[in-house]
Parts: structure tokens; sequence; C-alpha cells
């Protein structure tokens, strides 16, 4: 009966029965039982796997030319079990096509064919494809047990079963994979939440039972989310679990600050997790580790190309948050465009075209320091420059150059990467992060030996980046020799240029923002005057003679808040002789600072200050991101 062409649901249930009873055998050894491949093919193949989780063993060798794909449906139905059926001639219960939408079985290759026992029976071209399994499992909100199909083009078996059945594109269009904006709803989420929540009014009197997918508002909300998300220029998505009866709450960062976007039923926080889990392709059942992942979100809505870096991380109570970072850009950003002050910019130029040393960029997470090293690069990407990048993850992509993703599971680190360019004949290198005294000494000795090397570190200034080297254990001479610039960065609000209002700036103010600007020279004889302070002041930003103090009251594009977008603020510590000895002979970082300033470094602060004059942002965000 196994190996028979099932045409009846009678059929169907005897094959089944007598499958259940099978003992359980692995594909790789029924292939080898039935002469299909050699043990060292299989051995290749497992090898090739290990490397590869995510392609079922089967399609590895479908895919290596092993097998043919007919002799791996023999297998699976000699010698696991599976029944083979007539998808074409088999009666379909219209009931359970319904429950999977065109859209994902195009994609997953997949046709439900009815209810036995409480599961759908399904059938798959290949049954050990387990997350394709998981994920109908999700959107049906079934058990599902797998069965071969006879037909071997399944792509058009699936659009031939849908459309007997009058499922087409056009009526497809509300489905979990519709075409453009088909899988969100022009209503945004405030309707998807509201057909969510158009449930019995009894159920919350009964029990507390999961939502359900039957008609993938769920689905639809998180795509939504995401879209809106993407247009409303947030950076991270942050999903919170709470115990209990507690709504689950989601909520945006933008431009640097968290709000408050929507809160759902408790009854639904499992299956919003799940099915951000499947769309990054992990492990929807591990609950108690954190995971990272990727969404290529143009998988689910084309009209959407865009990638989130997603990171699950168990919390108490048995629940799990997520927080969904939206990839700002694909292509690095014009140096010229950072808002970097004229002498900034020139000095790192100058760093960065020369033929070998170190440039750090340095500040707390979210400051933008990876996309200022790409913008960095693609002042310097050439066709004579052979440009190597260790990344974590990749998220900004330039043709030329040669960008590798690291990955600490497997012993792919930072430092391992950068021992493989050495060998690779690079004329630059970047390096995502250096997190260890390893992968610092790597870098020193790189950028000695003929090598620009660029990399980050988390610290708070860029004198403060040289003592944390050399804590790190660098030898400080080799260390002095390589370095040839730190660029320390901070990102504010950026006031919003539709309702930015100017007034001229009074007495007390200004006399405030030069105390401020002066306070980094302390009492040392090279201060200036406050009067030539002010004179240089209102010949840069002052207009017809006067400098003016700005302010946004809000507006309908900035939401009412007087701020849109974000702006950086720049520290850059250029290496001379002074600096250089005080390295070497280990001096503090106070030290290092008031020699960078007394040879033309403007700290973050007086950057800011500098940007206040200008319109850019508000003395206050400047405060709250920067020291003296």
């Amino acid at each position: 009966m196994l190996q028979q062409k099932i045409v009846t649901p009678e059929q169907l249930a005897t094959a089944l029965d007598t499958q259940s009873r099978m003992p359980m055998v692995r594909i790789g050894e029924a292939l080898v039982a039935l002469g299909y491949i050699s043990q060292p093919q299989l051995e290749a193949a497992l090898d090739q796997q290990r490397s590869n989780k995510g392609l079922p063993l089967g399609e590895l060798l479908v895919t290596r030319g092993d097998i043919k794909r007919h002799e791996l449906r023999t297998a699976l139905a000699r010698k696991m079990g599976y029944p083979v059926v007539d998808v074409e001639a088999y009666p379909i219960d219209p009931a359970a096509i319904s429950r999977l939408p065109l859209g994902a079985a195009r994609r997953l290759l997949a046709v439900p064919l009815s209810e036995m026992n409480g599961r759908l029976v399904l059938a798959i071209d290949d049954p050990s494809k387990r997350q394709a399994i998981d994920e109908i499992e999700f959107i049906t909100q079934s058990k599902v047990m797998p069965v071969l199909p006879i037909q071997e083009d399944m792509a058009l078996l699936v659009q031939s079963i849908y459309a007997r059945h009058g499922i087409t594109e056009a009526t497809a269009t509300a489905t979990l994979e519709g075409s453009g904006l088909a899988a969100l709803d022009e209503g945004g989420t405030g309707k998807l939440l509201a057909a969510l929540e158009e449930a019995p009014q009894e159920r919350d009197l009964v029990e507390d039972k999961p939502v359900e997918q039957s008609d993938n508002s769920l689905v639809r909300l998180i795509n939504t989310m995401i879209y809106e998300a993407h247009q409303q220029n947030v950076s991270d998505i942050h999903i919170e679990a709470q115990p209990g009866r507690e709504k689950v709450r989601i909520r945006f960062r933008r431009d640097g600050v968290l709000k408050p976007y929507l809160e759902l039923p408790h009854t639904y926080r499992q299956a919003l997790l799940a099915r951000i889990k499947i769309m990054c392709d992990l492990d929807i059942s591990e609950r108690r580790r954190p995971q990272d992942g990727k969404i290529n979100f143009a998988r689910f809505v084309p009209s959407c190309p865009i990638e989130l870096r997603v990171a699950t991380i168990p919390t108490n109570n048995n629940l799990e948050d997520a927080v969904l970072r939206i990839l700002a850009s694909a292509k690095p950003i014009p140096l010229a465009n950072l808002g970097l002050s004229p002498a900034n910019r020139s000095a790192l130029v100058r760093a960065i075209e020369r033929p070998y040393g170190m440039v750090l960029c340095v500040g707390p997470t979210g400051s933008g320091k990876t996309t200022t090293l790409h913008s960095a690069m693609a002042e310097i990407n050439t066709p004579d420059r052979k440009i190597w990048t260790a990344e974590d993850p990749v998220e900004i992509t330039q043709a030329g150059l040669r960008q590798v993703q690291v990955n600490p599971k497997i012993d792919w680190t930072f430092a391992r990467a950068l021992r493989a360019f050495l060998r690779a004949d690079p004329d630059v290198i970047m390096v995502g992060e250096i997190r260890d005294a390893e992968t610092a000494q790597i870098a020193v000795e790189s950028s000695l030996t003929g090598h620009l090397v660029m990399s980050t570190l988390h610290t708070n200034s860029a004198a403060e980046t040289v003592t944390r080297l050399l804590d790190m254990g660098m030898d400080p001479f080799n260390f002095a020799d390589s370095l040839l610039a730190v660029l320390a960065q901070r990102l504010v609000r950026r006031i919003c240029p539709k309702c930015r209002q100017s007034t001229p700036i009074g007495a007390e103010p200004l006399q405030e923002l030069v105390d401020d600007y002066l306070h980094a020279w302390g009492e040392a004889e090279n201060r200036p005057n406050p009067d030539a302070l002010i004179a240089d002041w209102t010949t840069r930003f002052g207009r017809d003679g006067k400098l003016l103090a700005w302010r946004s009251p809000g507006c309908d594009h900035c939401e009412g808040s007087g701020f849109r977008g974000r702006a950086g603020l720049h520290e850059l510590l250029s290496v001379s002789r002074g600096v250089r000895h005080l390295i070497q002979t280990g001096s503090r970082a106070e030290l290092i600072q008031a020699q960078a300033i007394a040879e033309g470094m403007r700290t973050l602060r007086q950057d800011g200050i500098e940007k206040v004059l200008q319109g850019i942002t508000t003395i206050e965000e400047v405060r709250a991101t920067s020291n003296t």
C-alpha cells in the first residue's frame, strides 16, 4: 500500500496507519540500502550539510547530483513509509486547502489534502524539510502529516490544484505571501488589531486560548508593523512580553527615543515571537537561549526591500523579548554627508589615504560607527586597492569590497579573519570591532606591516581609546607608531527643518555657550579669548552679523516633537609627534586630550556647540550625549 498510487481517503488512512508502525530509518541509510549512493558519498554529503544545516540531506544529495529526485521519492516511500499520493486524482478537502494561502503554498511547494485524526495531511516533495513543515504548522495552527505526491513538478501542481478550487493570484491578495502591499493592510495596524480582537466575548470568561492563524491577521499585522516602522524612519522595534494577562508591548525607537507603538493581548505573545523566528529561520522550539538572525523582508513584502537584524532574549516567567533593528542603508553614505566639520573631514581624509597605519572610530552602541567606517572606505574604494572587511553582521554592502561575516559559534572570529586576510594580499583591512587583546594585537601588527587597518571600539572619547588599548596590553611604542587617528562620535536629534525658527541669541545664553566651549581648556595658557571666539562664531555661523538661537515648536512633519532625523557630533584625534610621545610614555587620557586640544582638536561638546549655533540641534541634546 505504501508504494501504490493512493487516490482515495480510505487508501490514505490505511497507508498512514501502516507507516505509523514502521521502524524509524534515516534517509541516508535508506539510500545506501537501496544502492542509490555509496557510503563515501553519504559521508561527504553529511560533512557538507554540517556547514548548511538548513538544507535537508535528501535535497542536498539531489543538488550534488548524487541521486535523482525520483530516487529520493522511492527511498522515502519504500524505506521510510511515506505514502505516495496521486494529488491530481485525490478528492481534496476545500476546508483543508483554504488553511494554507496560495503564496505560502507556492513558496514552500506544498498542497494540503485533507484532515485526518486532527492533523493536516500535506503533500510535499521532501517530508524532511523541517523548516517548511514548521512554518506550515504555524500558518495553519495544526500538526502536519506529510505525504509524497506522485507528480514531480510541485510548482505546476500547486498552481493547478489551487486554481481548481477557485484560488488564483487575483483572489489571494489577502494571504500571507501576497505580492507588493497585499501582505499588508491599508487600514494599518489599528484595523488589523481590531480584526484580531473580533473573537467571542466569552473567550476571556472561559480560558485564555492562544490566538489562532485562521485568517493570517497576525501575520499581516507583523508585516504592516515592519512596513510602518520603515516608513517612519524607525531604527529599532522592541517587542516586550509581559507575564500573566498583561499585554505584549511594542515600542519604536525613532531618532534615539523609544515611543509606544502598539499593545497586543497576552494570548498573542507566543504566536508573535514564533512568527518572527520563522521569518529569520531561527529555532522556534528554543526559548531558553538568546538567538540572533536576519530577516530579508523582501521575501514577505517585495515592495519593501529592507533587512532587519533580530535578537531574541529569554526573560523571566519563561517568556521572550525580541528586538528588530532595521538596517538603515544598504549603501554607504558619502563622507561629505556625514556632518563632519571641514577641519575634521580633511584630517580624516588625510589619515585614510595613508598607505599603512590604524584608524579607529569609537563611541557607544548605535552611534553610527560602522556607517562612518563604510563612508571612509567608499572614499578610498578604488580599483587599485584590495579592501577586506570582517563584520558582525554585514549591514552595508559596497561593490569592490570583499566582505566577510564572522561567526564566533564556529570559532570564525575577528582575530581569525584578520589572520586570514593577511594571507590574501590586502591593502586595506576593516575589522568590525576590536573586542579583545588578540584582535588588537593583530590589528597593530597588520598596520605596521604595510596595511591600513580600520576598526571600532566602545569607548567614550578619543583619548580614552588610547588608554583602553594600552590597558589591553598593547606595546606602547608599536601602538604609537601604528595609530594615525581616532574619531569619537555621537548621534543627536536634529531640529525639524520644516518648523525651525530663529531669534537673535541673548547675552546670557551666549555667555553660557562660551563658558561651556572653553571649559575643555581649563586654565591652559593657550585658552582662546572669549571675545575672539564670539567674533569667530559670528563670522562662520552668524546672519547679518548676529548669532541666532534656534528652536522648533513642532509640526505634522515631526509629529509635534520638534525633531526629525539625527546628526553626528565628532571628535577627531590626529596622532602628532607630541601625542605619539605621550602614548609611548603611557600618559593618562587627560594629558593626551589636553595635548590634542592644544594642537587643534575639538571635543564632542565643542563640536556640538558649533552645531547648536548652526541650527542643527539643541544644547540640551548636546549635553545629554557628551561630556565636557
